[in-house]
Formats: C-alpha cells, sequence, structure tokens
C-alpha cells in the first residue's frame, strides 16, 4: 500500500507540472476551461510565493510523514527520494519565489492578450497551417 505523504508528493508533483505546462497546453488546445483552471492555480501559485507563504501541499505533506514518525523528510521511499528532488530542488528559495511570480505574470498576461474562448482570426493577413 502507498504511504499518504509519497501519494500527496505525487498529486502535488501533477500539480507542479500542470503549474508549468498548463498554460502553453490551454493555448494549444484553445480550451477556456483549462486556461482558467491553470490561470486560478498559478495565481494561487504566485500568490503564495509573493507571500513567501508555503504551500499548503508541501506543508501537509510534511505533516503527514512526521505523523507516519518518519525521522527524515522526503528520504524513505523511491518515490519520496526521487520526486521530492524535483518539487525541491536545491536553490535558493527567492529564486524559485521569482519563478513562480514571473510565471504567474506571465499567464496573467496570456489571458489578456489572448482571452479564452479567443478563436484564432482568419481574416486577411492570418497565417494558415498546411
Amino acid at each position: 500500500m502507498i504511504n499518504p505523504a509519497d501519494l500527496l508528493m505525487i498529486i502535488h508533483f501533477l500539480w507542479a507540472a500542470f503549474m508549468v505546462v498548463g498554460l502553453p497546453l490551454g493555448l494549444y488546445l484553445r480550451s477556456p476551461a483549462l486556461r482558467w483552471f491553470h490561470f486560478i492555480g498559478m495565481f494561487l501559485t504566485a500568490f503564495f510565493a509573493a507571500a513567501n507563504i508555503y504551500c499548503p501541499l508541501t506543508v501537509w505533506e510534511e505533516m503527514l510523514r512526521w505523523e507516519g514518525e518518519s525521522a527524515v523528510i522526503h528520504g524513505g521511499s523511491f518515490l519520496a527520494r526521487h520526486l521530492s528532488a524535483v518539487l525541491f530542488p536545491d536553490l535558493p528559495p527567492g529564486i524559485l519565489r521569482a519563478a513562480s511570480v514571473a510565471w504567474g505574470t506571465i499567464t496573467l498576461v496570456a489571458m489578456v492578450i489572448v482571452p479564452p474562448g479567443q478563436r484564432r482570426s482568419s481574416g486577411p493577413g492570418a497565417v494558415h497551417g498546411c
């Protein structure tokens, strides 16, 4: 059976991956629901980063690890060792915060420039694929 903290880490990893690829994926698929879901998630992520607040998923996962009497956070299982290296890279926190806020800003700009549900122009000057 999977450890609850590891399960939460998998969910957290999927969330972080979606925050990275959700914008280009939403633009490519032209999905308003995907764009809005990503925008709200990225807004929260950027807000937590700008306010210097730990991600609630990180806090919850660490609580589960300590409750499970694990002496080393992110240490035990194969999953924990490998996913934690991706989720919690050995970088100064300021760099991660700045990257989150920058990606949140790019997401906001994309929402303004290409609003969800807007179709590409098919008028004169529009680029058409082969």
